[in-house]
């Protein structure tokens, strides 16, 4: 999770983004359901675009950041929220 999230991860504001506009709708809706039943992480989808893109919850950041935080090199910690 972290490689992807150092990878394919952004802020806004905030929210984490996975960029995952390239995995068809199903499969985007399976790892919001991993994210959810593996670490208690709270995720949907949101649109960019023409494409959708899983956006983890506000009040999920901090335990996403617990989680993948320790694993995130330190030149990419800037992706975190302050």
């Amino acid at each position: 999770m972290a490689v992807w999230f150092m990878d394919d991860g952004c802020k806004s504001y905030r929210a984490l983004y996975l960029n995952t506009q390239q995995f068809d709708r199903e499969d985007q809706e399976r790892l919001i359901a991993m994210l959810k039943g593996q670490w208690g992480i709270r995720s949907t989808l949101n649109r960019d675009k023409t494409y959708y893109r899983i956006r983890i919850a506000v009040e999920s950041v901090d335990r996403f950041k617990a989680i993948v935080g320790p694993h995130v090199l330190s030149q990419l910690r800037y992706k975190f929220p302050a």
